[in-house]
């Protein structure tokens, strides 16, 4: 516990404040929050993806419209997250011009990857995003085509994603040509 959230520290001297700052560092507001949020205050928070859902395939449609935000300034990724999963992330952030930063902390808790921040509060309710699986599950999506990000869709399964979650068209390519080159067939094909 820092020193200034410690009862009696305001009425402590000032050497006492100076030895309990200097033993255990400077007062920081909501230090737990931040700890939780690579380093930012929830009110700042825009979206925010864990570990899981930042290597996952693909990319959150949720994070590119954090992105887009006219509030948003940065991308946060943590250093323990897999930073070629996140590169589609950062380029993103970077054609929105925001500040992109990796951030290593040991103090730093909880499965939270990569944050999408403003500089002033936006309280957002939800920041948290539903895993790709939760969602298209919820909306009757088989479980082979959510699997399947990246893979060439079938022009019925294509039209499902795009009836029930067109914002994850994104994610599945239309087939093409080299599908059948390479004898790529749709995941619903394999069910």
């Amino acid at each position: 516990m820092w020193p200034s959230n410690r009862p009696g520290f305001s009425e402590k001297t000032e050497l006492e404040k100076k030895l309990m700052t200097e033993i255990h560092g400077p007062p920081e507001l909501r230090r737990r929050e931040k700890q939780l949020l690579l380093g930012q205050f929830r009110e700042r928070v825009i979206k925010a993806l864990t570990f899981e859902q930042v290597e996952e395939t693909g990319t959150y449609p949720e994070i590119q419209q954090a992105i887009k935000h006219p509030q948003a300034q940065k991308l946060v990724v943590s250093r323990k997250a897999d930073l070629d999963a996140a590169a589609e992330y950062i380029k993103l952030a970077r054609q929105h011009n925001l500040s992109f930063s990796t951030v290593d902390n040991p103090d730093f808790r909880g499965d939270v990857g990569l944050v999408v921040a403003a500089g002033d509060a936006v309280d957002i309710a939800d920041i948290f995003i539903p895993t790709r699986s939760e969602k298209l599950t919820k909306l009757g999506i088989p479980e082979t085509v959510i699997n399947s990000p990246g893979r060439c869709l079938c022009a019925s399964c294509r039209r499902m994603v795009a009836e029930r979650a067109p914002e994850e068209l994104v994610n599945y390519p239309p087939r093409k040509w080299y599908c059948a080159l390479v004898r790529e067939s749709c995941p619903c094909q394999k069910s």
